[in-house]
């Protein structure tokens, strides 16, 4: 298995991870993240989890603003996610990126639909942009933008067709003037793909992306299949060496990062129609809401670090004998609690190793696979786009992103954990306990 996986699998897997399209998804994705994790503040601030807090909040006036600032954010991430490839892409290939990070929004923004408010009392029409296509339902969509645009942009420039400028002009009209030719070929030609389905199917570029590629994706990483195959992806490549997170999340976090922000847009939704914070939740499901969301994956799956090693970690510390093993867990606890946990892969080690292969791959496997089924059928809320960072310690992240009920499942994440670790980690022990005992008397 160890033979065919590096010699087969490994360097496919590699040739994917780094392939110029999915390097530029992976770390431009990466700039919308401020907006997300702020706009979720603001989102946290007037929809608390504790219903005292919430009603103090209400009562202050603070809401308007605080949504305010969450649609200012929140609902305009994949603008920026088109944006940030675009520039990601051509800063990759060695050039100029800023103009190609620009000319994406504009592209984007071609392709996204208008809308019209229609004042009948004042006989007036007003014209703007749905932040609906701007966040969630438009990610997909946007990302296609950023990378074609990172990807024609990078043609142009070079291949040296492009407007130079004499010595001495300012740097930044120069880098205006060299992307004048490539924002004009896709500025024009993203107004003819938008004609043409206009006049064709009746839907502007970005609903055909959104119902033909964005809805199947979406509908994959939301099964529990997806989840189970994500799951047990990332500490397979782990165990080789491989950052199975890395990896995976250039994939696996796309789709959820527009699941979260999708969520956050039905959340909004139905508690503008004067739904309260809880019945708007128990009305999720039923208006098209997501299981697997960022704040789903940094709750039970990236939970202690990859492979829930919180078990592995807390045998070691409480219940080994040998001085390896205590050594390791004692490093790797302050680290486990903040969900990183590189310490206890390579100095257990986890990585290579075929006696901790087992628990390590299958404590995600069944955390996450339980708490999608018990958030299926009632018990776990849906979220709410409320998300924290990664390295929230657990049992806190549950609760500020979803509840007690968060809480509560990480709690059963933890146990499960701890009880498929201790078996394989006690034989572990006692055969580096043997050694050490051996190596004294002599």
């Amino acid at each position: 298995m160890q033979e065919f996986f590096q010699n087969q699998v490994l360097p496919k897997v590699m040739w994917f991870v780094n392939t110029k399209a999915i390097r530029a998804i992976k770390d431009g994705m990466v700039y919308s993240m401020p907006l997300i994790i702020v706009g979720a503040v603001f989102l946290l601030l007037f929809q608390l989890p504790v219903e005292s807090l919430a009603n103090a909040v209400n009562n202050s006036g603070l809401v308007p603003y605080l949504k305010h600032g969450f649609t200012s954010t929140f609902e305009i991430t994949a603008l920026i996610a088109s944006l940030g490839i675009a520039y990601q892409w051509a800063k990759n290939e060695g050039l100029e990126p800023i103009s190609a990070g620009i000319i994406s929004i504009a592209v984007f923004l071609i392709l996204v639909p208008d809308y019209v408010v229609v004042d009948a009392e004042a006989g007036t029409t007003v014209a703007g942009l749905s932040k609906t296509w701007l966040a969630g339902q438009g990610m997909i969509g946007a990302m296609i933008a950023g990378l074609l645009t990172g990807l024609i942009y990078s043609w142009f420039i070079k291949r040296d067709i492009r407007i130079k400028m004499p010595d001495g002009v300012p740097d930044g009209v120069a880098a205006a003037f060299t992307g004048l030719i490539p924002a004009a070929v896709m500025f024009v030609g993203a107004v003819v793909v938008y004609a043409i389905c206009d006049k064709i199917a009746g839907v502007t570029p970005i609903e055909l992306i959104y119902k033909w590629l964005q809805t199947p994706l979406q509908g994959f990483g939301d099964s529990l299949v997806g989840v189970i195959v994500f799951e047990t992806l990332i500490p397979l490549l782990w165990w080789f060496g491989v950052h199975g997170a890395t990896v995976v999340g250039s994939v696996s976090g796309a789709i959820a990062t527009t699941n979260n922000l999708e969520n956050a847009a039905i959340f909004q939704s139905l508690t503008g129609q004067g739904m309260s914070r809880a019945e708007a939740i128990a009305a999720m499901p039923a208006n098209g809401a997501h299981i697997f969301t960022d704040p789903f994956v940094n709750c039970f799956q990236a939970i202690t670090g990859s492979g829930v090693t919180m078990g592995l970690v807390i045998f070691m510390v409480f219940f080994a004998k040998s001085a390896q093993m205590k050594q390791v867990g004692k490093l790797g606890l302050g680290s486990g609690i903040f969900n990183i946990n590189e310490p206890i892969l390579f100095g257990t080690p986890i990585v290579m190793n075929p006696q901790l292969f087992i628990p390590f791959v299958l404590a995600p496997v069944i955390g996450n696979a339980l708490a999608y089924i018990l958030t299926a059928i009632g018990f776990i809320p849906y979220t709410t786009g409320v998300t924290v960072p990664w390295t929230t310690p657990p049992i806190l992240s549950g609760f500020l992103c979803i509840g007690w009920q968060g809480a509560l499942m990480q709690i059963i994440e933890l146990v499960i954990s701890f009880l498929l670790y201790f078996p394989f980690a006690k034989a572990v022990d006692n055969e580096l306990y043997a050694n050490e005992q051996a190596a004294d008397q002599a």
